[in-house]
């Protein structure tokens, strides 16, 4: 007997490239979310890791890469600063503009999550490192075309 919420290889090789991604996504995320709890954070490591790489965004740059809207992205950001993960300044040059920057605390899970990323990506032995590296900029290709036609789509000119 199957198990539940196991997909047989068959299932697999029929999938379309977004149902792939997809999937490959979600059971990523499920490994993470069981280690990052641990942590004691939870949905918003992922615009943890994004404020990581770019310091000093302000909330409403955070919201548009993210594709999400600035009310969602200020109760993320709400739950980050409660935790003492980030702080939000106000800009002394918009005083209506919040500049977000990582605490140490948050530099501290950002390296621990990004550990955990890598027993993922250990787990994940199938692929050689060359492989895995074409994958990932073919991948990224793909980021930027899909993400060029959401921004498309959201403008109107599809």
């Amino acid at each position: 007997m199957k198990e539940r919420g196991r997909l047989s290889k068959e299932e697999i090789l029929d999938m379309p490239l977004g149902s792939l991604i997809t999937t490959i996504s979600r059971s990523h995320m499920a490994f993470l979310f069981s280690e990052i709890e641990k942590l004691g954070i939870g949905g918003q490591f992922q615009f943890l890791m994004g404020l990581a790489r770019e310091d000093g965004i302000i909330q409403e740059e955070l919201a548009s890469r993210f594709h999400l809207n600035e009310s969602t992205i200020a109760r993320a950001l709400r739950k980050l600063e409660d935790a003492g993960m980030v702080q939000r300044e106000v800009d002394e040059n918009n005083r209506r503009r919040k500049i977000i920057t990582v605490t140490e605390k948050g530099r501290a899970a950002v390296d621990a999550i990004s550990e955990i990323d890598k027993k993922w990506e250990e787990r994940v032995q199938s692929l050689s490192l060359d492989e895995k590296n074409k994958l990932k900029e073919m991948l990224q290709v793909l980021a930027v075309e899909s993400m060029e036609l959401m921004y498309e789509f959201r403008k109107g000119k599809l």
